[in-house]
């Protein structure tokens, strides 16, 4: 299959961190909106697991209006995105991303995609959507779970097998614990309900504490394994 150039982008920008070792596993992590793959380099660093590599994708920058004012901030999808169409372009670029580390590492279980807030809902979005195998995991912190009233419409036959971590601030200012529990009721009554993880975390607000830390730590190596 030739490579999208939405696909060429996310490889040519995205920060890799190589595998120690023999590289049997992959985990790709999305940043949030506005942020890039900065902000995870140093994270990733000190946990990244044995024969893992790690891929930290940037999104594109797009022209994003704030209370009125434009600006250029890297965003995985805009108001565009309630476009199922839109949606379903954006999901086969990440999952060509996947295909790219399933070449390298032969099996979609080695695989946990995960990210944090507008990652973290795209995660999520792509993780129940992917359909070539089943994957390792996905992680979904701080984050939405997009396109609710079309969700079933997005869920592929892996999707109430997949392991789900979702870890959440019960005091998360930005993106409203009830509205995240709102979409993974719907995820439930879609069928998702013994393989998703959920964690709510009293006193946090839109960030990962030392606790979520913990908790991301233990899922990747109860996944793979390890």
């Amino acid at each position: 299959m030739a490579v999208s150039a939405s696909m060429k982008n996310l490889i040519d920008t995205a920060h890799i961190i190589e595998s120690k070792g023999t590289h049997k596993y992959s985990i790709i992590w999305f940043h949030g909106f506005g942020d890039s793959s900065d902000g995870y380099k140093d994270l990733f660093t000190q946990i990244q697991p044995p024969n893992t590599r790690v891929v930290l994708p940037n999104a594109p920058k797009q022209l994003i209006t704030i209370h009125g004012r434009q600006h250029h901030l890297r965003s995985w999808y805009g108001e565009e995105a309630k476009d199922t169409q839109k949606g379903l372009e954006l999901i086969e670029s990440i999952n060509e991303l996947i295909d790219g580390e399933l070449k390298l590492v032969k099996d979609a279980s080695h695989i946990i995609i995960g990210g944090f807030s507008q990652g973290g809902s795209l995660s999520l979005l792509v993780g129940i959507n992917y359909s070539k195998q089943q994957l390792g995991g996905v992680i979904c912190c701080g984050g939405d779970v997009a396109y609710k009233d079309k969700i079933s419409q997005f869920i592929s036959e892996y999707a109430t097998k997949v392991p789900i971590l979702v870890y959440h601030g019960k005091d998360d200012d930005r993106v409203k614990w009830d509205d995240t529990k709102t979409g993974l009721d719907i995820l439930k009554q879609n069928g998702l309900k013994d393989n998703i993880q959920v964690v709510v975390e009293d006193g946090v607000k839109h960030t990962i504490s030392e606790k979520g830390l913990h908790l991301i730590v233990m899922f990747i190596i109860k996944q793979f394994k390890l």
